[in-house]
């Protein structure tokens, strides 16, 4: 769909207020032409960020059920539990790391406080004066404080945090967002924290550093935190599944639990028919597993398996192969000393390795030294030359894959674009999203956090894609970017709070319905009288 700004602010103000103001631009313009007093006129660049997300989130459901969430054991609530969520989710969407820094960035936003249900005494005063004859200075601006919104949203019930945000994913097949056939890429990041945080997982690892003379050293180094589990669709980058351990779990043990969860969200609308993943995310009981589910699978292999060398030996030797070529022009440098040059890739594909012995049901793998044992077979793409640089006729990398090998290079190109994981979400997540500081150091908060916002990162995701694509018929921009755009587009809008409306003017409008004469007007915007009859009203001497 194409937006205005107008229908973009409209977005803004009315689709994401919880029932607390309507949108009628007459009224509060009748209002403004009288000079008559209003609660207040706010800039409305940052709702921008917000455009009509929510409103889509309200039509397929989502809304009703965040109204339904509840925290446990949560005796008296000041105010209705949603608007803690509500509050939480802004402080996703626009990037706040810090809860202590929300009263100076969110709070205080007179403009956005009235969008998610508090008034603008609220922010003044806040929800309630308990405390305050014996308060020293002035109150932090704001409808409640940051200790208390961590407090509440970390007692959010988890298993309710997954319904809404699972049922959503599930909303967004049902509209036709992914295509028939999905292909995932799964993926694990650390969640870093300190020692400080209960319920933490630890574990050493090895790490070589040099020094300023190129002399390597090896030291030991415990990292503690979390490991975030991720499948995400590989063409919209959504992620279809989440999962949270410890940070000394193998990620292999989450793999199935990820691959089940997605499907459950594809069921009746979408086929997750292929997965991609890192060598060490996946053993060989569940690629096994996933071969007869009927998923596709490619793996690269580690170099120290029998299975590696059996490829190597296969490829050296030249028999019963199949080649696939590519050869791309890669350019180098800029301007005058700009030069290009044509790399090629080579890879071939074999079939029937039979010396995978852990390729099968756990009892399969028991009975691997028996002497009637007979290993499944599988296939695997040896890459021999990659960007121009010669691996020799053995190669060096190996991929298993059950797909078939006839033409290896999709099952090559499918497991290359898996690394781009790391900078679509992960990098995403962590970063403009915020997903590495959690409202309080606890092992419940963590889970809570990272639910949260990658679930948010989801839905968003997979409402910005296609109407980006729909408006400008370009491959999508990053959400920095978009941020951006959108910010651009409201940028000489205001937002007018009067009694129980708003309305959405222009700054020009807004000027000329006050009274204040402008001899420069944008184009578009004519004279007092002209934004009188666009709304309607009789021309005021």
């Amino acid at each position: 769909m194409r937006h205005t700004n107008d229908e973009l602010a409209q977005n803004v103000a009315e689709r994401w207020c919880w029932e607390v103001t309507h949108r009628d631009d007459t009224r509060v313009a009748r209002r403004l032409s009288c000079q008559q007093e209003v609660d207040g006129v706010y800039r409305l660049d940052e709702g921008a960020v917000l455009d009509d997300f929510f409103h889509l989130l309200d039509q397929i459901g989502v809304m009703a059920v965040l109204a339904e969430a509840r925290g446990t054991a949560m005796q008296r609530e000041m105010v209705p539990y949603v608007q803690d969520v509500l509050l939480y989710g802004l402080k996703t969407r626009f990037g706040i790391e810090r809860m202590n820094a929300l009263p100076a960035l969110l709070f205080s936003d007179a403009a956005l406080m009235p969008l998610v249900g508090f008034k603008a005494q609220h922010v003044r005063q806040g929800v309630c004066q308990r405390g305050a004859a014996t308060r020293q200075g002035e109150r932090t601006p704001g409808p409640i404080s940051p200790a208390i919104l961590a407090h509440h949203i970390v007692k959010l019930n988890v298993w309710d945090l997954e319904c809404v945000f699972n049922g959503a994913i599930r909303a967004w097949a049902k509209a036709g967002v992914f295509s028939p056939q999905v292909t995932g890429m799964a993926d694990g990041t650390d969640l870093e924290t300190t020692e400080r945080y209960t319920g933490c997982g630890q574990v050493t690892r090895t790490v070589r550093l040099e020094d300023t003379w190129g002399t390597g050293h090896e030291i030991a180094v415990t990292v503690y935190g979390w490991k975030v589990l991720l499948l995400l669709a590989a063409v919209t980058k959504m992620p279809l599944a989440v999962q949270v351990g410890q940070s000394q779990e193998h990620e292999a043990l989450w793999a199935r639990a990820l691959v089940t969860q997605a499907r459950m969200h594809l069921a009746g609308y979408a086929r997750l028919s292929q997965v991609f993943c890192e060598r060490g995310f996946m053993e060989g009981t569940t690629r096994w597993w996933l071969d007869q589910q009927g998923i596709r699978l490619v793996v690269p292999a580690k170099t120290n398996m029998a299975v590696t060398a059996e490829a190597h030996a296969h490829a050296a030797a030249g028999e019963d192969l199949t080649v696939g070529r590519r050869v791309h022009t890669v350019r180098h440098g800029q301007g005058r000393t700009a030069w290009t040059e044509r790399v090629a890739t080579e890879v071939v594909g074999m079939t029937g390795l039979t010396t995978y012995d852990h390729y099968g049901t756990p009892e399969h793998k028991r009975h691997a030294n028996r002497r009637d044992f007979q290993a499944h077979r599988i296939n695997a793409v040896v890459v021999r030359k990659w960007q121009g640089q010669d691996q020799g006729p053995a190669g060096k990398t190996v991929f298993l894959t059950n797909a078939p090998v006839e033409q290896p290079l999709p099952p090559f190109e499918d497991d290359d674009n898996r690394s781009l994981i790391e900078h679509c979400c992960s990098k995403e997540a962590k970063q403009p999203w915020d997903l590495g500081h959690p409202p309080q150091k606890t092992e419940r908060a963590v889970r809570v956090h990272v639910l949260f916002t990658l679930r948010l990162f989801a839905l968003a995701t997979a409402y910005r894609l296609p109407c980006e694509r729909e408006a400008t018929g370009r491959e999508p921009v990053g959400w920095q970017r978009w941020r951006r755009q959108l910010l651009e587009q409201t940028r000489e809008l205001v937002i007018v709070f009067a009694q129980d409306y708003d309305g959405i003017f222009h700054l020009a409008e807004y000027s000329l319905l006050v009274g204040v004469k402008r001899k420069d007007r944008p184009p578009g915007i004519g004279t007092r009288q002209d934004v009188l009859a666009k709304y309607r009203l009789m021309s005021r001497h």
